[in-house]
């Protein structure tokens, strides 16, 4: 259609196809402009809606530091009649597992993270386990302690911008009864937010 109206005004009048030719070159130009900041500017605020950036706690330097079963695995469990993705889990037994991990190193003055979130619970089908307490340690001082029965997701969030360890442990609450396994479907490390300058 736009080239057809060009050769219609070429047969018509020289001076009016320049005038023409030049109305819609600056139109393009400025079109294209306004397209180009709005792409820049459409991709500054998607930037700063963007959610602080979060890493697993499994990426930082773990142990097994208790006397259970410690194990990384990802697998879908239902606990609280909704399904959860784990990342690992704790296996207390007759006693209690335990697992710490070095989120900062010893040379960094700045913080790593900003906070821990933890998500966990004990599987539906385990109904018959006994209570299970999880407890989690910030460099070594008790922190938060959470008393999970079967079929009870339970979530905590962390404050760990000045922590350099964090030791998470789940004890049984009965030494003569077997309890099960504590499946942790979050272990999330946010890092702080850019300050804007």
């Amino acid at each position: 259609m736009l080239f057809s109206l060009i050769v219609l005004n070429i047969t018509l009048s020289p001076m009016r196809n320049i005038r023409l030719i030049t109305s819609l070159i600056a139109g393009g130009v400025a079109f294209s402009t306004v397209g180009i900041l709005g792409t820049v500017t459409g991709e500054n605020i998607t930037q700063a809606q963007r959610p602080p950036r979060s890493t697993s706690l499994l990426k930082a330097k773990c142990v097994n530091s208790g006397l259970g079963n410690v194990r990384e695995e990802n697998m879908d469990v239902a606990i609280g009649r909704a399904v959860y993705s784990s990342k690992f889990y704790l296996g207390p037994g007759y006693r209690s597992a335990a697992m710490t991990c070095k989120i900062k190193p010893d040379n960094s003055q700045q913080p790593i993270f900003q906070t821990l979130n933890l998500g966990f619970g004990i599987r539906d089908n385990d109904n018959r386990s006994p209570a299970v307490e999880v407890r989690v340690y910030l460099d070594g001082n008790p922190a938060e302690t959470r008393k999970i029965s079967p079929s009870q997701p339970t979530t905590l969030s962390l404050d760990v911008s000045s922590v350099s360890n964090v030791s998470i442990e789940a004890v049984c609450s009965s030494g003569r009864q077997y309890c099960d396994r504590v499946y942790f479907f979050d272990a999330g490390l946010v890092r702080p937010t850019p300050q804007s300058k």
